[in-house]
C-alpha cells in the first residue's frame, strides 16, 4: 500500500460516488453487457442506480463500505455485508426497486440475482458484495481486499468465513491469490454460457461484532 492508497471507511454520504466508481468499472464486463445489451449509457445507469440502492440498504444493516481516495476523489470502493446464517434474504423493497431501475431489463437482472442467491452459503459469513477500482493496473482493489482479509485473519477464537462471486475466471484469479477457493461455477440461465464464480475463504462461522480497523478520514 502506498501513501496515496489508504483505505478509509465510507459513509452514507459517499454512496453515490461509490456506486458510480463501481458501475463505471463493471459496465464493460461480459455479464453487464448481457444484462443491458447495445446501450452502454443505459447499462451504466442501471448498474449505478442498482449499486446505490444496495449500498444504502447494506449501510442501514451493518454493512461495511470502504474506499480509497486520491486528490479528494474516490477511486476504489468495496462493500461487505454480514450474513448471520440461514437462507439469504433480499433487503425489503429490493425487488420493487430493481423493477423500477431496470425496466425492460429486469428479467435478466432478476435471473442473475437468483443465481447469486442460490450459490450464497447458508452458514454465517461475511460477503463481498461489490469491489471495484477505477484504475485496474495499480492494485487498488487488492489493497481494499487485503485490508479486510488482514482484519478477518486477526479474529479470535474463530476467523470469519468469507464469500464472494467473481464475475469472470480472470477476476477469480485475484481472489485465489488472496486465499479464496473456487466453488463450482454457476451458469446464468439463457445467457449463452455466462457464469458466476462463487468462492469462499475459511470455513468457520463469523463473529458479527468485532470492529474493523481502518484509517479514519
Amino acid at each position: 500500500m502506498t501513501a496515496s492508497s489508504v483505505v478509509e471507511p465510507l459513509r452514507p454520504i459517499d454512496t453515490r460516488d461509490a456506486a458510480a466508481v463501481i458501475a463505471a468499472t463493471f459496465v464493460d464486463l461480459d455479464i453487464a453487457r448481457w444484462l443491458v445489451p447495445h446501450d452502454a449509457a443505459e447499462r451504466e445507469r442501471c448498474l449505478r442506480k442498482q449499486f446505490a440502492w444496495l449500498i444504502s440498504a447494506a449501510l442501514a444493516h451493518d454493512g461495511r463500505l470502504h474506499g480509497i481516495r486520491e486528490n479528494g476523489h474516490l477511486v476504489a470502493a468495496a462493500l461487505w455485508t454480514i450474513h448471520p446464517g440461514g437462507k439469504p434474504a433480499e433487503p425489503p423493497g429490493y425487488d420493487t426497486a430493481l423493477r423500477s431501475i431496470t425496466g425492460a431489463h429486469y428479467p435478466r437482472f432478476r435471473a442473475l440475482d437468483d443465481v447469486l442467491a442460490a450459490t450464497t452459503p447458508t452458514m454465517a459469513h461475511h460477503h463481498l458484495a461489490l469491489l471495484a477500482a477505477a484504475d485496474r493496473g495499480r492494485r487498488l482493489g487488492s489493497t481494499l481486499l487485503s485490508t479486510y482479509l488482514a482484519w478477518a485473519d486477526r479474529q479470535r477464537p474463530v476467523r470469519p468465513m468469507l464469500h464472494l462471486h467473481a464475475s469472470s475466471p480472470r477476476a477469480a484469479q485475484l481472489y485465489i491469490r488472496h486465499g479464496f477457493e473456487a466453488d463450482d461455477p454457476a451458469e446464468i440461465p439463457h445467457s449463452d454460457g455466462l457464469h458466476a464464480f462463487p468462492m469462499h475463504r475459511h470455513s468457520a462461522t463469523a463473529p458479527l461484532s468485532a470492529p474493523l480497523r481502518v484509517v479514519q478520514p
